[in-house]
Order: C-alpha cells, then sequence, then structure tokens
C-alpha cells in the first residue's frame, strides 16, 4: 500500500512540476530576461534530486518515449531549417562544422584524460560534447526572432554537431564492442547498420508526407499536425528497432525542407503541443542528472565545459573568414553553441538501453558538465544574438 501511494504520488507530481517550471520559466524570461529553459531545467534537477524520476520499467519507457518525441520535434524543424544548397555553394561552412566538432572531441577528451578518466569514458565523453542541445538552440533562437548570419550558421553547425556526434559515439560503441568482443568487423557492422537504419526511417516516413499534403490540400494547422504525428511515427519506428530516432527525426525534417514543404512562423515550436513538450523534456532530462558530490567533480564539470567552449569558439573563429564573415562573428556563432545537454543524455540513454556497457561510468562522469551547461548554454546562446545584433524580440526594450 505505501508503495503504492508513493508511486502514486511521483506521477501526480508531475504536472504539479510542470505548472511550476512553466511558471518559473516565464518569470525568469519576462522579469530577468533569462531564457525559459534554464528555469525549466532548474525546476526538473530539483525535482530529481527530491526522487521524483520515475523508477518503474513501464514508467521510464513511457518518459523515455515522450523525450524522444520532444527532442524529435527540435531536431525535425532544427532539419527543416537546414539549406544544404548554402551547404554546397559555401562548402566552409560544412568543413567549419566537421573541424568545430572534432576539435571539440579532442580538446575534451584530452581534458578528461589529463584529469584521471580512462580512455574509453573519456572517448565516450567527447563524442557527447560534440553535440549541440537543438531544443536549446532552436527554443532561444525562436523566442527572441533570431535572424542573420550568427543564427543561420549556428543552426547548420548545430545540426553537423549532432550528426558527427551520433556518428563518433557509434565509434566509441564500435571500441568498447571491439575491446569485448575482438571482431573490429563486428563492432564496425553494428554502428554503420545502426546509422544508415536510422537515416532510412526517417526517408521511410518522409518520402510519402508531401503527395499526402498535397492530396488533401491540409491548411496550416492541419500540416502542422501531420508533422507531429510523422515525427511521433518515426519515433515509434526506430525505437521498435532499436536505432536513433533523433538521427532519423533529423533526416526526416531535412527531406522535408528538400521537398519544398516550408515550415511558418506560425508553426515553429509546434504551438502548444510543442510548448508543453519543451517543459517536460528540459524538466525530465535534467532531473537524469546530479549535482556532482566532490570538489574533484565539479572541477571536472567546469574544465571540460569551459574546454569545449572554447574549442568551438576558436574553430568557428578560425575559419571565419574563409566561410563568408567576419572573426567576430564567426566565434559569436561557437559561442552560441554552447548548449549541451538535452541531445547528449538522451543519446546515452539509448546507448545504455542498447546495451552499451560504459553508459553509466560515462553518465556519472559528464553528469556534472550537463548541469553546469544547462544554465550557461542557453545565456551563451542569448548573449551571442544579442552581441550580434540578430534578436527581434519585440520586448526588446
Amino acid at each position: 500500500m505505501i508503495f503504492e501511494a508513493g508511486r502514486m504520488f511521483a506521477l501526480v507530481g508531475w504536472p504539479a512540476v510542470l505548472l511550476a517550471a512553466w511558471l518559473a520559466g516565464e518569470i525568469a524570461h519576462r522579469g530577468l530576461g533569462v531564457p525559459r529553459v534554464c528555469a525549466y531545467s532548474l525546476a526538473g534537477i530539483v525535482y530529481g534530486s527530491w526522487g521524483g524520476m520515475p523508477d518503474e520499467p513501464e514508467a521510464q519507457a513511457a518518459f523515455t518515449f515522450l523525450a524522444n518525441f520532444s527532442l524529435g520535434l527540435f531536431l525535425f524543424e532544427l532539419g527543416h531549417r537546414i539549406n544544404l544548397r548554402w551547404l554546397v555553394t559555401n562548402p566552409w561552412i560544412a568543413i567549419t562544422g566537421i573541424v568545430e566538432s572534432l576539435l571539440t572531441f579532442f580538446v575534451v577528451r584530452g581534458v578528461a584524460l589529463a584529469l584521471g578518466q580512462p580512455d574509453d569514458i573519456a572517448m565516450v565523453i567527447g563524442a557527447l560534447s560534440v553535440a549541440t542541445s537543438p531544443a536549446a538552440l532552436v527554443r532561444v533562437v525562436n523566442d527572441m526572432r533570431g535572424s542573420g548570419q550568427v543564427t543561420e550558421r549556428a543552426l547548420h553547425l548545430c545540426a553537423i554537431n549532432c550528426l558527427l556526434s551520433v556518428l563518433l559515439m557509434k565509434v566509441a560503441i564500435g571500441y568498447w564492442q571491439l575491446l569485448a568482443s575482438g571482431s573490429a568487423t563486428v563492432a564496425v557492422w553494428n554502428s554503420l547498420v545502426i546509422v544508415a537504419v536510422s537515416v532510412g526511417c526517417g526517408i521511410l516516413v518522409g518520402l510519402p508526407l508531401p503527395r499526402l499534403l498535397r492530396l488533401f490540400r491540409a491548411d496550416e494547422t492541419g500540416v502542422t499536425i501531420v508533422f507531429a504525428l510523422a515525427v511521433m511515427l518515426v519515433t515509434l519506428l526506430t525505437q521498435g528497432v532499436n536505432v536513433s530516432p533523433l538521427l532519423a527525426a533529423l533526416t526526416l525534417g531535412v527531406l522535408i525542407r528538400r521537398r519544398h514543404h516550408m515550415l511558418t512562423p506560425a508553426q515553429r515550436n509546434f504551438g502548444v503541443l510543442g510548448d508543453l513538450l519543451t517543459v517536460f523534456l528540459f524538466v525530465y532530462v535534467a532531473g537524469m542528472a546530479q549535482w556532482p558530490s566532490t570538489a574533484s567533480g565539479l572541477a571536472l564539470a567546469v574544465l571540460l565545459s569551459a574546454g569545449r567552449i572554447a574549442a568551438k569558439m576558436s574553430a568557428t573563429a578560425l575559419f571565419a573568414h574563409v566561410s563568408g564573415t567576419s572573426t567576430r562573428k564567426g566565434a559569436l556563432s561557437g559561442l552560441a553553441l554552447a548548449p549541451l545537454s538535452t541531445f547528449a543524455l538522451l543519446l546515452l540513454e539509448y546507448s545504455r538501453h542498447a546495451g552499451f556497457g560504459l553508459a553509466d561510468g560515462a553518465l556519472a562522469a559528464i553528469a556534472g558538465m550537463m548541469i553546469v551547461m544547462e544554465f550557461i548554454g542557453p545565456v551563451c546562446t542569448q548573449w551571442a544574438l544579442r552581441l550580434a545584433g540578430e534578436s527581434r524580440r519585440k520586448d526588446m526594450h
């Protein structure tokens, strides 16, 4: 009876904590000028420290699906805003993203090794640190109505970060499988198959959508619903075959953009549904992490975060002129890539369910870094857009 009461309290507590998180977000945004997602994360950390996170397998599965679906909406929107023609016309943007991602990987991995982390754990931390949180970046850009060189570069570099983070994570998993099984062929094959199937699921769901929308002449609301249901379908499909729903959602967004179906400003964030799922996503993901329990853990988090931001800003500033912008705007594009947590944590959670034995150890090592970047990351993006003069918020003055 006591167990059932505790379980009921944990489930009933979620609507209350989501409401509290939303209220805190509005106060922080309107009163202090702080991104809403920072307050959502704070509510999740507090609720998680009280033991409010679900621990039953059924509840965990449901919450993980909702989190993947929520992040999938952001990845779809991010993919939808990627202009592949621009990357072909100006290949230095793609080169910048690749170099910046690899530099971030090696810098963070080097810092982790210098601070005493094992080589395999350091490799996982480096791979996860490459990713920029699409949820935090897209949400801050939409809230501030960002538009301009820094905004567009940050969005495109974020997509490249997410793609390469998945690939590097698969390399880390393949390396671990190589150590476990001794077969390089099995390790490489498993990694390539997961990436290929993830992309294939996004293409499979996305191909019939444009014809369906033309056939029924869907209005703006109908298009938004169809896109949301498509993301839900691709999330279910990829989880069913145990591949990455995050990469599939990103592929789906890029494909829809290529088929000339454009999201209007009214459709961004997916309306009320998107707003609600945003609150849930940041509360849930922040609740999965825990504050560092020692001074050395906090120092590790701060140094990893500093190394990550420095690597991103250095690479984007270095390639700024050849890619067609100023060094200042190049550095600001790197600063805008500071948000980390949601994509990295869900990628790690997916890997844990896929049988990745290092997931628990990596989570313990990187949790402090994720908490630090929960608060610093969105604020850095906000500063970058303001310093670049690309904020169009009505309440700025």
